[in-house]
C-alpha cells in the first residue's frame, strides 16, 4: 500500500512539475515574442515620425518622403540619428528577407551645392530589427498600410508599390508587427498595432 500510494504521489508531483515547466515555457516565449514586436515596432516607428520629403535643386516638387511604399517594403527618408552641428537626411529600407525577419538597410546622404542632397547607391550593411515574423495568412493585415489624411487605406497589389502620386498623398502609415519568438508555437504570436502620422509634411490627420 505504501509503494502504491508514493507512485501515486509521484505521478502528480511529475504532472505538477510538466504543467508548470510548459507554463513557463510558454509564458517566456510570449514574454520573448511581445519583447521583440516591441524592439522592432519602436524603431520603424520613430524613423516613420521622421520622414521628410528631399528638396530638389530648381523643381518645384520635392522626392516624396516614400521611394518605395510596399506592404513588406519600405524606403523612406528621414532626418534622425544625425548631428545637430551637420544635420543631413538618410535614406532607410526596411523589408521582410526570405527567413521572415524585418531587416534595415541605410544609405548615407552625398551633400550637393547649396543644401541639396542626394543618397549612396551602396547600403552600409543590414542590421535585422524583428525575427520570427510568421508567413502572412489570407485576411491578415499587412506589415505596412498606408494611410490618407482622412483615414482611408491605399490599396497595394501583392509584390507593387504606391505610384508617386500616391506615395505623395500618404499621410500615416499603420504598422502591423507580428512575431511569434518561439518556433514550436507553445505560444500564440504576439501582434503589435500603431498608426504613425509624419510631421514633418505638416498634414492635418483628420480621422486617424
Amino acid at each position: 500500500m505504501t509503494m502504491f500510494l508514493t507512485g501515486i504521489v509521484g505521478v502528480i508531483v511529475v504532472g505538477f512539475f510538466i504543467a508548470f515547466t510548459n507554463t513557463f515555457t510558454a509564458d517566456r516565449a510570449a514574454t520573448d515574442s511581445s519583447t521583440t514586436a516591441a524592439l522592432g515596432m519602436n524603431d520603424v516607428t520613430r524613423v516613420i515620425r521622421a520622414g521628410t520629403e528631399i528638396p530638389v535643386e530648381n523643381q518645384v516638387l520635392n522626392i516624396p518622403v516614400f521611394e518605395r511604399a510596399e506592404n513588406e517594403r519600405m524606403i523612406i527618408h528621414a532626418f534622425i540619428d544625425t548631428s545637430s552641428a551637420d544635420p543631413r537626411p538618410v535614406k532607410i529600407e526596411y523589408y521582410v528577407n526570405a527567413q521572415r525577419e524585418l531587416v534595415e538597410r541605410r544609405y548615407e546622404a552625398i551633400a550637393l551645392a547649396r543644401g541639396y542632397w542626394s543618397f549612396s547607391s551602396t547600403h552600409q550593411g543590414d542590421r535585422v530589427i524583428a525575427r520570427q515574423l510568421p508567413t502572412r495568412q489570407s485576411g491578415d493585415p499587412w506589415l505596412f498600410t498606408y494611410l490618407t489624411a482622412t483615414g482611408g487605406e491605399f490599396t497595394i497589389p501583392a509584390g507593387n508599390t504606391l505610384n508617386e502620386t500616391q506615395r505623395r498623398s500618404v499621410a500615416a502609415v499603420r504598422v502591423t508587427m507580428t512575431v511569434q519568438a518561439d518556433i514550436t508555437a507553445r505560444a500564440e504570436p504576439v501582434t503589435l498595432r500603431s498608426t504613425v502620422g509624419i510631421p514633418n509634411l505638416g498634414i492635418s490627420r483628420v480621422g486617424l
